[in-house]
């Protein structure tokens, strides 16, 4: 049992679902923790191209900064995965996306170097439209043929090129 506001006996339940996001709004960062507060979800996008190429991004950001990675995010509340990867494929490279399938579920605990252990939801989409980097997370975009991939990539996106890479 919790002790809630004003003495009123509440379950953890009845907390959570008075602030399902948690107390700091969501998408906002937490001015205690710095932590910011979304799913520990994320969607990462493998893009092919029709030269059956892959494209990465050179993330401009931390973390990971400076590291190649697939397009992707952490999905924000109330969105679904597909929403997710469509969205942070456009935002990150300009690209609109079609025929998008999920891939692979990764949820190794050291994919991430900041304590948290987020849950990887890979999906390979084609592309169409014109590129368009968003310089604030991407310092470079460039499509990599299966065979020839940069040394440093981000996260686990490798292990997710390479099982992608078996199914070709």
């Amino acid at each position: 049992m919790y002790v809630g506001v004003k003495g009123n006996m509440s379950t953890t339940y009845d907390i959570w679902k008075a602030y399902p996001t948690g107390k700091i709004p969501g998408g906002t960062f937490c001015e205690h923790c710095a932590r910011y507060n979304v799913r520990c979800s994320t969607v990462e996008v493998i893009l092919i191209n029709d030269k059956n190429e892959i494209l990465l991004i050179k993330r401009a950001a931390m973390p990971a900064q400076g590291f190649w990675a697939l397009p992707g995010g952490y999905v924000d509340w109330n969105e679904k995965l597909s929403q997710t990867a469509i969205r942070e494929v456009k935002e990150e490279t300009g690209f609109d996306v079609e025929d998008i399938n999920f891939f692979g579920l990764y949820d190794d605990p050291t994919r991430d170097q900041d304590g948290r252990q987020n849950i990887g939801h890979c999906f390979i989409a084609q592309v169409h439209g014109k590129a368009k980097m968003e310089v604030s997370e991407v310092e470079e975009m460039k499509w990599f043929s299966l065979n020839n991939f940069p040394k440093e990539i981000a996260f686990d996106h490798r292990k997710m090129i390479e099982e992608y890479a078996k199914t070709v």
